[in-house]
């Protein structure tokens, strides 16, 4: 398990922001397992077929999966879902289980969800024998690489009137950012540091 083509997809997200002074982060951005799985719902129902040609055996084999879920939990991202599978008249139910990868890109200050791979095995059975077809790798179908906006200000600095037709730039610079999933939510954190000078790198 590791810890996400439909299209790219942005997605409202919780956001906290904490005063400076308290302890802890000052952003908060918290992705709900409920959210993945509400687009996963809207997707629905996702069918296949393909020939086979087995030991002299040939025909074709169909598919449809239902029910696919991501489950978040301590350090971990799943994906399952349910396959139904039916080679001429021999049918049979599976679990299609997956891998999810979750990462937090601070470039870009984008959280992407993307499901890795997810197979079921598809069989049939001569008298008795169970004979192996092939693997369906249904991850290809499942791979809109969600995109949620990380916990980075939109801008970089701000411009502050001041008294006297006189203003002055506050610069903002993330730190300290971290990702981590917890039970049914992924949660990334980031410092702020607020300066009147700008920061190393964007000094000429």
């Amino acid at each position: 398990m590791r810890i996400i083509t439909i299209t790219s997809l942005v997605l409202a997200v919780f956001i906290f922001v904490h005063p400076s002074n308290a302890q802890g982060p000052d952003a908060v951005v918290i992705v709900r397992q409920s959210t993945l799985n509400g687009f996963l719902d809207a997707v629905g129902p996702v069918s296949g077929k393909a020939p086979y040609n087995v030991l002299g055996m040939k025909g074709e084999y169909t598919w449809t999966v239902r029910n696919a879920r991501i489950q978040l939990k301590p350090n971990a991202a799943d994906f399952t879902a349910d396959a139904s599978v039916k080679v001429g008249p021999f049918e049979y139910g599976s679990v299609a289980n997956g891998d999810v990868e979750i990462k937090y890109h601070q470039e870009t200050n984008r959280i992407s969800v993307k499901v890795l791979k997810a197979s079921f095995e598809v069989y049939t059975k001569f008298f008795g024998k169970k004979i192996h077809l092939g693997d369906v790798d249904i991850s290809r179908f499942y791979r809109p690489e969600f995109e949620f906006a990380g916990p980075q200000p939109v801008q970089p600095s701000v411009l502050v009137a001041l008294p006297g037709d006189q203003s002055k730039t506050v610069y903002i610079t993330p730190f300290n950012q971290n990702l981590r999933v917890e039970q049914d939510q992924i949660v990334v954190t980031s410092n702020l540091k607020f300066s009147d000078q700008p920061p190393p790198n964007n000094r000429t």
